[in-house]
């Protein structure tokens, strides 16, 4: 398994979703040719944060509900990247995929 970190509005271009209004700070994750999350930067409690959801697994199938903990926030967009790798392989092992390799 190889996950493709691509710029939210390029991922746009891609899927045909409209273009605008995606941030640079906007991040799509791919799994293969599936768009499985989402990292992006926002303002909470007064403090720049990285966001990141996991909005589905390919072992799960499409439209399969994906129980929490799925999301979590981070200072850096590095430590949102290793976060969200470590759930989203926990995910993957659940349903008998492969887990990402280490950063």
């Amino acid at each position: 398994m190889t996950l493709l970190l691509r710029k939210s509005r390029a991922q746009a271009r891609i899927e045909g979703w409209d273009e605008r209004g995606w941030s640079d700070d906007d991040y799509a994750i791919v799994d293969g040719d599936t768009v499985v999350d989402r990292i992006y930067r926002e303002m909470l409690v007064g403090k720049l944060k990285w966001r990141w959801f996991i909005h589905q697994i390919p072992e799960a199938g499409p439209g399969r509900p994906i129980q929490p903990p799925n999301q979590g926030m981070a200072d850096t967009l590095d430590e949102a990247k290793v976060a969200f790798k470590d759930r989203y392989g926990q995910f993957r092992e659940r349903f008998g995929g492969e887990r990402p390799p280490p950063a």
